[in-house]
């Protein structure tokens, strides 16, 4: 991956994305996930600071009262009206949490949300199980991931009719999902399924934690629940109901990359080379999920990159994600997906019962 850093990148870690205007959110509802640290941290700051009331999600309530209060004494400091933070916690490892917690939400937000930012994520070179049974980058960037945006989306999509503009469902994910090596990943579907193969701790890489296991891969399965949940957001029309998007921050100084750079001496070594060239603020990070929440209804389901056009994305996404055997390896992966979530979530085998009904009709 080293070698794949055009001029562009390089360049990228000095120039920042552009804010919108001040008072872009005024009277919007945000919602962040993962929004006590890191690039969510820092995102939940700059929505606050356009307008927004902002909800964050915790796991450690100690720490997401800090958050709180950075987030309103950020706003309060750059002139923004008196911006309303609120705290629900969420933990990613289990599914009834992730339900709680949607359930949680409708009844704080009768009339609906602006922006759900699914930012909340995870790198270790460690191999941990979830509660759930898969290995824990897979169950918090795949599995839980995509089973919020299902939870989320049906009512999202119900308040478009009381909306002048649709509601916005991002992503943040990584352009690693290009690196997989989706023939082996025909392999394991047949003999063992995805799932069941990236967590089995017998294929977990210990002998070169730098590569961060999982990782990648569990971004090309949120990539392939993305293109679904893009088109479960259109509506009857064929537009969008909800924008939904994806972004890749880049190559961001969070704590995620300290955990990388503590595993050994070798990822010491690399780790701080690498973010010294390539690495840059959580500020810059940040703007990009601003971004993402204000783009356009032509940009639905649009993957979005700073150091790359749409044109060159797409031919380096071609092996992944829009061959013919990235779109069979996806239609496996999907049915993996849908199958793990319905069995252990009544919601969505009811909502995917009534899909299958719906298109049997």
């Amino acid at each position: 991956m080293l070698l794949d850093v055009p001029p562009r990148r390089i360049l990228n870690r000095f120039f920042a994305e552009p804010l919108p205007p001040a008072g872009s959110f005024d009277g919007q509802t945000v919602v962040v996930t993962g929004g006590t640290a890191g690039i969510g941290l820092v995102a939940a700051i700059h929505f606050a600071k356009l307008g927004a009331d902002v909800i964050i999600t915790y796991r450690n309530a100690s720490r997401g009262e800090a958050a709180r209060r950075k987030i309103a004494e950020s706003a309060l400091a750059a002139g923004a009206k008196a911006a309303t933070v609120t705290l629900m916690e969420l933990d990613m490892s289990s599914y009834a949490s992730c339900v709680a917690f949607v359930g949680e939400l409708k009844k704080g937000c009768s009339g609906g949300v602006d922006v759900v930012v699914l930012n909340a994520g995870r790198i270790s070179p460690n191999f941990e199980t979830s509660p759930e049974g898969w290995e824990q980058t897979i169950q918090v960037n795949a599995l839980s991931t995509i089973l919020l945006a299902l939870l989320l989306l049906p009512w999202m999509k119900e308040e478009r009719a009381h909306r002048k503009s649709p509601a916005h469902l991002v992503f943040t994910s990584s352009r690693d999902h290009l690196y997989p090596n989706i023939k082996q990943w025909a392999v394991w579907a047949k003999n063992e399924r995805i799932l069941n193969h990236l967590s089995d701790e017998k294929n977990w890489p210990w002998f070169w934690a730098t590569s961060e296991p999982n990782y990648a891969n569990s971004k090309l399965l949120l990539m392939y629940g993305v293109q679904e949940i893009t088109k479960q957001a259109l509506g009857p029309d064929g537009n969008p109901e909800v924008i939904v998007t994806s972004y890749c921050p880049g190559t961001v100084r969070t704590e995620i990359a300290r955990d990388i750079a503590g595993y050994n001496w070798l990822a010491r070594l690399i780790v701080p080379i690498y973010m010294a060239v390539l690495g840059k603020s959580l500020d810059h990070g940040a703007r990009y999920c601003v971004a993402a929440a204000m783009r356009p209804e032509h940009e639905h389901g649009r993957f979005a990159m700073v150091w790359l056009t749409e044109e060159q994305y797409l031919r380096k996404a071609l092996p992944n994600m829009t061959s013919d055997c990235a779109k069979n390896i996806q239609a496996m992966a999907w049915k993996e997906i849908i199958s793990e979530l319905s069995a252990k979530v009544p919601a969505i085998k009811n909502q995917n019962a009534h899909c299958e009904s719906s298109i049997e009709k």
